[in-house]
């Protein structure tokens, strides 16, 4: 975390039992999201006349890059000191799971990075088995198959032709892919 977490009381006295219990579910959010910028943590009850009544409200704001999150959970049960753990357990609970949500999206949306095209040359090619070898500019030998080209470009190509082409990692090592005669 970037900055250090806020516990605020409002309409209740501080309880540092429980301010102890909030700063370690605070410290264990990092294991959600390693990015967490600050952290602000309310306790209490929204107004003086609930604070007579009873019941404990929890709202948690957790400062990300991106959208921010706000949890809030009120507990009115009777007992405060009861009230206060179930909110917070509540509040920390949901938010936990808002971060695992918030990752799996994110993950689903990374960038994907292509690789870099290269050029190369024809120097074997075995037109009936539909497949060849190129010898990128680099030195390196570089498989390809038929369909990484147009059915037009294949009938066409011959020994000493230049490719651009991607280099890909398959299970039995580098191919080309995306060419295109040059």
């Amino acid at each position: 975390m970037q900055r250090e977490p806020v516990i605020s009381w409002h309409n209740i006295d501080p309880a540092p039992a429980m301010e102890a219990l909030i700063q370690r579910r605070i410290a264990a959010l990092d294991r959600f999201h390693p990015n967490i910028i600050g952290c602000r943590v309310m306790v209490g009850t929204a107004n003086r006349r609930r604070h007579s009544a009873g019941g404990v409200d929890l709202r948690i704001h957790l400062e990300l890059p991106g959208p921010d999150l706000d949890v809030t959970r009120e507990v009115r049960q009777g007992n405060r000191g009861d009230d206060a753990l179930l909110a917070m357990n509540a509040a920390f609970g949901a938010l936990e799971e808002r971060l695992k949500a918030q990752n799996r999206k994110m993950g689903a949306q990374q960038v994907k990075h292509h690789a870099d095209v290269l050029h190369g040359e024809v120097v074997e090619l075995e037109p009936e088995l539909g497949w060849g070898y190129l010898r990128a500019d680099d030195g390196r030998e570089v498989y390809f198959q038929r369909e990484s080209l147009p059915d037009a470009a294949w009938r066409h190509l011959e020994l000493g032709d230049r490719l651009r082409f991607r280099e890909m990692e398959g299970p039995k090592g580098p191919f080309a892919a995306d060419l295109a005669v040059v």
